[in-house]
Protein backbone atom coordinates (compact mmCIF):
# COMPACT_ATOMS: atom_id res chain seq x y z
CA UNK A 1 0.00 0.00 0.00
CA UNK A 2 1.16 3.62 -1.13
CA UNK A 3 1.79 5.94 2.24
CA UNK A 4 -0.13 8.86 2.94
CA UNK A 5 3.30 10.93 2.84
CA UNK A 6 3.67 9.78 -0.45
CA UNK A 7 0.51 10.47 -1.89
CA UNK A 8 0.46 14.17 0.13
CA UNK A 9 3.75 14.50 -1.90
CA UNK A 10 2.09 13.45 -5.61
CA UNK A 11 -1.07 16.07 -4.72
CA UNK A 12 0.94 19.06 -4.03
CA UNK A 13 1.96 19.87 -7.43
CA UNK A 14 -1.49 20.16 -8.22
CA UNK A 15 -3.74 21.19 -4.66
CA UNK A 16 -2.57 23.41 -2.06
CA UNK A 17 -1.09 21.82 0.79
CA UNK A 18 -4.36 21.31 3.29
CA UNK A 19 -6.07 20.07 -0.13
CA UNK A 20 -3.30 17.83 -0.64
CA UNK A 21 -3.45 16.54 3.46
CA UNK A 22 -7.32 16.32 2.82
CA UNK A 23 -7.64 14.17 0.43
CA UNK A 24 -4.49 11.71 1.30
CA UNK A 25 -5.81 11.18 4.54
CA UNK A 26 -9.34 10.37 2.74
CA UNK A 27 -7.26 8.05 0.67
CA UNK A 28 -5.83 6.30 3.16
CA UNK A 29 -9.24 6.13 5.65
CA UNK A 30 -11.05 4.37 2.62
CA UNK A 31 -8.56 1.94 1.19
CA UNK A 32 -8.37 1.24 4.84
CA UNK A 33 -12.09 0.74 5.25
CA UNK A 34 -12.44 -1.13 1.80
CA UNK A 35 -9.61 -3.76 2.71
CA UNK A 36 -8.47 -4.60 6.21
CA UNK A 37 -5.63 -6.88 6.45
CA UNK A 38 -7.78 -9.40 8.23
CA UNK A 39 -9.83 -9.84 5.12
CA UNK A 40 -6.65 -9.88 3.07
CA UNK A 41 -6.18 -12.63 4.67
CA UNK A 42 -9.26 -14.69 4.89
CA UNK A 43 -9.39 -13.79 1.14
CA UNK A 44 -6.08 -15.66 0.72
CA UNK A 45 -7.18 -18.73 2.73
CA UNK A 46 -10.43 -18.79 0.31
CA UNK A 47 -8.02 -18.25 -2.53
CA UNK A 48 -6.05 -21.74 -1.21
CA UNK A 49 -8.91 -23.16 -0.38
CA UNK A 50 -10.40 -23.36 -3.66
CA UNK A 51 -6.81 -23.78 -5.15
CA UNK A 52 -6.89 -27.08 -3.33
CA UNK A 53 -10.19 -27.62 -4.28
CA UNK A 54 -9.38 -27.39 -7.89
CA UNK A 55 -6.36 -29.73 -7.36
CA UNK A 56 -8.63 -32.39 -5.76
CA UNK A 57 -11.06 -31.57 -8.28
CA UNK A 58 -8.33 -32.67 -11.08
CA UNK A 59 -7.05 -35.39 -9.44
CA UNK A 60 -10.74 -36.91 -9.51
CA UNK A 61 -11.22 -36.02 -13.08
CA UNK A 62 -8.20 -37.68 -13.97
CA UNK A 63 -9.10 -40.67 -11.41
CA UNK A 64 -12.03 -40.86 -13.37
CA UNK A 65 -10.62 -40.80 -16.81
CA UNK A 66 -8.05 -43.76 -16.17
CA UNK A 67 -11.35 -45.21 -14.53
CA UNK A 68 -13.35 -44.71 -17.93
CA UNK A 69 -10.25 -46.23 -19.79
CA UNK A 70 -11.05 -49.34 -17.77
CA UNK A 71 -14.48 -49.80 -18.19
CA UNK A 72 -14.01 -49.19 -22.44
CA UNK A 73 -11.07 -52.05 -21.81
CA UNK A 74 -13.35 -54.29 -20.26
CA UNK A 75 -16.22 -53.49 -22.16
CA UNK A 76 -14.00 -54.25 -25.19
CA UNK A 77 -13.18 -57.50 -23.38
CA UNK A 78 -16.76 -57.87 -23.02
CA UNK A 79 -17.60 -57.38 -26.37
CA UNK A 80 -15.03 -59.99 -27.36
CA UNK A 81 -16.13 -62.40 -25.10
CA UNK A 82 -19.76 -62.50 -26.52
CA UNK A 83 -18.20 -62.82 -30.07
CA UNK A 84 -16.30 -66.12 -28.75
CA UNK A 85 -19.89 -67.17 -27.18
CA UNK A 86 -21.77 -66.51 -30.43
CA UNK A 87 -18.81 -68.92 -32.44
CA UNK A 88 -19.28 -71.49 -29.70
CA UNK A 89 -22.78 -71.40 -29.40
CA UNK A 90 -23.28 -71.52 -33.67
CA UNK A 91 -20.38 -74.37 -33.75
CA UNK A 92 -22.36 -76.01 -31.04
CA UNK A 93 -25.38 -75.66 -32.87
CA UNK A 94 -23.79 -77.28 -35.85
CA UNK A 95 -23.03 -79.91 -33.96
CA UNK A 96 -26.52 -80.62 -32.45
CA UNK A 97 -27.92 -80.92 -35.98
CA UNK A 98 -25.23 -83.18 -37.34
CA UNK A 99 -26.12 -85.29 -34.12
CA UNK A 100 -29.28 -85.32 -35.16
CA UNK A 101 -28.57 -86.12 -38.48
CA UNK A 102 -26.86 -88.69 -37.54
CA UNK A 103 -29.07 -90.18 -34.73
CA UNK A 104 -31.87 -90.05 -37.80
CA UNK A 105 -29.39 -91.83 -39.92
CA UNK A 106 -28.64 -94.95 -37.08
CA UNK A 107 -32.47 -95.04 -36.28
CA UNK A 108 -33.02 -95.51 -40.24
CA UNK A 109 -30.14 -98.39 -39.73
CA UNK A 110 -31.44 -99.97 -36.68
CA UNK A 111 -35.22 -100.04 -38.06
CA UNK A 112 -33.87 -101.59 -41.15
CA UNK A 113 -31.79 -104.22 -39.20
CA UNK A 114 -34.98 -104.69 -36.82
CA UNK A 115 -37.12 -105.22 -40.42
CA UNK A 116 -34.54 -107.30 -41.31
CA UNK A 117 -33.99 -109.41 -38.22
CA UNK A 118 -37.87 -109.48 -37.34
CA UNK A 119 -38.36 -110.39 -41.51
CA UNK A 120 -35.54 -113.33 -40.82
CA UNK A 121 -37.11 -114.78 -37.92
CA UNK A 122 -40.99 -114.89 -39.69
CA UNK A 123 -38.90 -116.60 -42.46
CA UNK A 124 -37.44 -119.01 -39.57
CA UNK A 125 -40.24 -119.28 -37.68
CA UNK A 126 -42.73 -120.73 -40.91
CA UNK A 127 -39.69 -123.62 -41.33
CA UNK A 128 -39.20 -124.03 -37.66
CA UNK A 129 -42.47 -124.11 -36.19
CA UNK A 130 -44.49 -127.03 -38.47
CA UNK A 131 -40.91 -129.23 -37.50
CA UNK A 132 -41.75 -128.10 -33.64
CA UNK A 133 -45.67 -129.29 -33.97
CA UNK A 134 -44.84 -132.26 -36.22
CA UNK A 135 -42.04 -133.35 -33.49
CA UNK A 136 -44.53 -132.75 -30.90
CA UNK A 137 -48.08 -133.71 -32.26
CA UNK A 138 -47.23 -135.32 -35.44
CA UNK A 139 -48.79 -132.37 -37.31
CA UNK A 140 -49.50 -132.99 -41.15
CA UNK A 141 -49.12 -129.26 -42.56
CA UNK A 142 -51.09 -128.44 -45.87
CA UNK A 143 -49.64 -124.71 -45.94
CA UNK A 144 -47.76 -122.31 -44.27
CA UNK A 145 -47.12 -118.85 -44.71
CA UNK A 146 -48.25 -115.27 -43.66
CA UNK A 147 -51.95 -114.44 -44.17
CA UNK A 148 -54.38 -111.32 -43.81
CA UNK A 149 -57.60 -112.98 -42.41
CA UNK A 150 -61.20 -110.58 -42.42
CA UNK A 151 -63.12 -110.38 -39.70
CA UNK A 152 -66.08 -107.85 -38.66
CA UNK A 153 -64.99 -105.51 -41.86
CA UNK A 154 -61.60 -105.43 -40.94
CA UNK A 155 -58.54 -107.27 -42.05
CA UNK A 156 -56.02 -108.53 -39.45
CA UNK A 157 -52.19 -109.83 -40.68
CA UNK A 158 -50.51 -112.65 -39.27
CA UNK A 159 -46.88 -113.62 -39.10
CA UNK A 160 -47.85 -117.08 -39.94
CA UNK A 161 -50.46 -118.96 -40.36
CA UNK A 162 -49.87 -123.14 -40.41
CA UNK A 163 -53.33 -125.14 -41.78
CA UNK A 164 -52.87 -128.86 -41.36
CA UNK A 165 -54.23 -131.87 -39.41
CA UNK A 166 -53.00 -133.61 -35.97
CA UNK A 167 -54.70 -137.09 -36.03
CA UNK A 168 -57.09 -136.58 -38.78
CA UNK A 169 -58.50 -133.22 -37.17
CA UNK A 170 -58.07 -130.02 -39.11
CA UNK A 171 -56.06 -127.45 -37.28
CA UNK A 172 -55.43 -124.15 -38.10
CA UNK A 173 -52.44 -122.42 -36.15
CA UNK A 174 -52.12 -118.33 -36.09
CA UNK A 175 -48.95 -117.66 -35.17
CA UNK A 176 -47.48 -114.37 -33.41
CA UNK A 177 -43.87 -113.97 -34.17
CA UNK A 178 -41.78 -111.82 -31.91
CA UNK A 179 -38.39 -111.85 -30.64
CA UNK A 180 -39.24 -110.80 -27.10
CA UNK A 181 -43.00 -111.87 -26.44
CA UNK A 182 -44.30 -109.55 -23.62
CA UNK A 183 -47.74 -109.61 -21.37
CA UNK A 184 -49.18 -106.88 -23.33
CA UNK A 185 -48.32 -108.31 -27.21
CA UNK A 186 -50.21 -111.97 -25.58
CA UNK A 187 -53.67 -109.91 -25.02
CA UNK A 188 -53.41 -108.41 -27.63
CA UNK A 189 -52.79 -111.69 -29.89
CA UNK A 190 -55.73 -113.22 -28.30
CA UNK A 191 -58.28 -110.73 -28.51
CA UNK A 192 -57.31 -110.65 -31.87
CA UNK A 193 -57.72 -115.02 -32.30
CA UNK A 194 -60.91 -114.31 -30.95
CA UNK A 195 -62.40 -112.06 -33.65
CA UNK A 196 -61.13 -113.93 -36.42
CA UNK A 197 -61.85 -117.63 -34.90
CA UNK A 198 -65.79 -117.26 -35.95
CA UNK A 199 -64.74 -116.37 -39.78
CA UNK A 200 -61.97 -119.43 -39.89
CA UNK A 201 -65.17 -121.79 -38.48
CA UNK A 202 -67.00 -120.62 -41.10
CA UNK A 203 -64.52 -121.83 -43.87
CA UNK A 204 -64.12 -125.10 -41.62
CA UNK A 205 -66.46 -126.01 -39.01
CA UNK A 206 -64.68 -129.11 -37.50
CA UNK A 207 -61.11 -127.10 -37.62
CA UNK A 208 -59.26 -126.41 -34.42
CA UNK A 209 -57.96 -122.76 -34.22
CA UNK A 210 -54.89 -122.83 -32.20
CA UNK A 211 -52.94 -119.65 -31.19
CA UNK A 212 -49.24 -119.93 -31.09
CA UNK A 213 -46.32 -117.49 -29.72
CA UNK A 214 -43.03 -118.17 -31.24
CA UNK A 215 -39.72 -116.31 -30.26
CA UNK A 216 -36.65 -116.32 -28.80
CA UNK A 217 -37.42 -114.98 -24.91
CA UNK A 218 -40.51 -114.50 -23.04
CA UNK A 219 -40.58 -113.73 -18.68
CA UNK A 220 -42.16 -116.11 -16.97
CA UNK A 221 -45.57 -114.26 -16.04
CA UNK A 222 -45.33 -114.12 -19.93
CA UNK A 223 -45.20 -117.90 -20.26
CA UNK A 224 -47.99 -118.23 -17.90
CA UNK A 225 -50.00 -116.12 -19.26
CA UNK A 226 -49.65 -117.97 -22.17
CA UNK A 227 -50.37 -121.44 -20.47
CA UNK A 228 -53.50 -120.06 -18.65
CA UNK A 229 -54.77 -119.00 -21.87
CA UNK A 230 -54.61 -122.48 -23.85
CA UNK A 231 -52.27 -121.23 -26.30
CA UNK A 232 -49.05 -122.44 -27.18
CA UNK A 233 -45.73 -120.95 -26.97
CA UNK A 234 -42.39 -121.95 -29.06
CA UNK A 235 -38.85 -121.43 -29.11
CA UNK A 236 -36.60 -122.73 -31.85
CA UNK A 237 -35.35 -125.15 -29.45
CA UNK A 238 -38.84 -126.59 -29.27
CA UNK A 239 -42.66 -126.25 -27.82
CA UNK A 240 -42.28 -125.45 -24.07
CA UNK A 241 -46.68 -124.85 -23.28
CA UNK A 242 -49.19 -126.50 -24.93
CA UNK A 243 -52.65 -127.84 -24.01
Amino acid sequence: MVSLTEIRNRLQPAFTPDQAELIASLHVEMHEQLVKPHDVAELRGVVGQLAEAQQRTEQRVEELTVAQQRTEHRLGELAEAQLRTEHVVTELITTVNKLEYSMKDLAKQVGGLAATAGGNLEAYASERIPEVLAERFGFVMESCGTESIEADGKAYEFDAVLRGTIAGQPVIVLCEVKTNISESEVRGFLRIADRVRPALLQQAPDARVQPLFFGYRAAVVTQKLITGSDAWLAFPRGLIAAA
